[in-house]
Parts: C-alpha cells; sequence; structure tokens
C-alpha cells in the first residue's frame, strides 16, 4: 500500500523544477547574450593564434609585418624611420608587433619609415604598402 505523499508525484515535481529552473536560466543567458552582443562565429575564434590581431593594433603596425614577412630576412635588424620613432605609442606597437625581428637604432641598412619614404639619397625602396615603406639604405 502507497502511503499519502510517497509514490511519484515528488519524483515528478523534482523534474518540474529543474526544467522550470533550466528554463530560467536559459532565458537569463539568451538575455545576457543580446545584451553584450554576442556572436556565436566569434567563439570559434577563441582559441586561434592571433584572432583579432590585426584589429587591435595600429595599422602601421599589421603593415610593417606583412611587409617583413614578405621581404625581409628574419636574421637581419630592422631600424624604424624618424616618422615612426615620433609617437611613442607606435613605437612600443611597433617593438611588440614585428617581435621576433631585432629593432634597431642605425640609420642604415634596411628601414621601415612613413609614406611618402625615405628623403636621403641612395636609399633602395624593397616593398610599399599603403602606410609603410620598407628601404635598404647604404
Amino acid at each position: 500500500m502507497i502511503k499519502p505523499g510517497k509514490g511519484y508525484r515528488p519524483a515528478l515535481q523534482r523534474w518540474i523544477a529543474v526544467l522550470v529552473i533550466a528554463a530560467a536560466l536559459a532565458v537569463g543567458l539568451r538575455g545576457i547574450a543580446k545584451d553584450v552582443h554576442f556572436d556565436g562565429s566569434l567563439l570559434g575564434q577563441v582559441f586561434i593564434a592571433d584572432a583579432g590581431w590585426t584589429q587591435s593594433v595600429p595599422p602601421e603596425v599589421v603593415e610593417a609585418r606583412q611587409l617583413l614577412a614578405q621581404h625581409h630576412d628574419g636574421n637581419l635588424p630592422v631600424a624604424l624611420g624618424p616618422g615612426l620613432k615620433k609617437d611613442p605609442l607606435l613605437q612600443q606597437r611597433l617593438w611588440e608587433g614585428l617581435y621576433p625581428t631585432r629593432l634597431h637604432d642605425a640609420a642604415h641598412g634596411r628601414i621601415l619609415w612613413n609614406m611618402p619614404g625615405p628623403q636621403q639619397p641612395g636609399c633602395l625602396e624593397i616593398a610599399r604598402s599603403e602606410r609603410i615603406v620598407l628601404v635598404d639604405c647604404p
């Protein structure tokens, strides 16, 4: 004989309570996702190296990194031209963004310049982008 209050009713009540809590949690998470403009496609980029890097640094750093990747021997140090050294924040971001390329303060060798390029004679242009010029100065 089943005693009152025992049997399938408490199990059913537990399942109903679990479903109500799960639904409330799902609705709450959906509201949070809407508030922070959650994008599911970005979730897949979490573990990709350099994901979002190009959006978080100045465009000069991105262009300098692309030029050096295409036209530079990694063993040679590179100097920054006067226009790139003028802004300390840009200079710091270039040091960080171009690592492990060695940067030095020489006025000869491979040099990254702001557009339009070097004003000194004898420099050979190696490559050019929208904002940056890579030259070799004797």
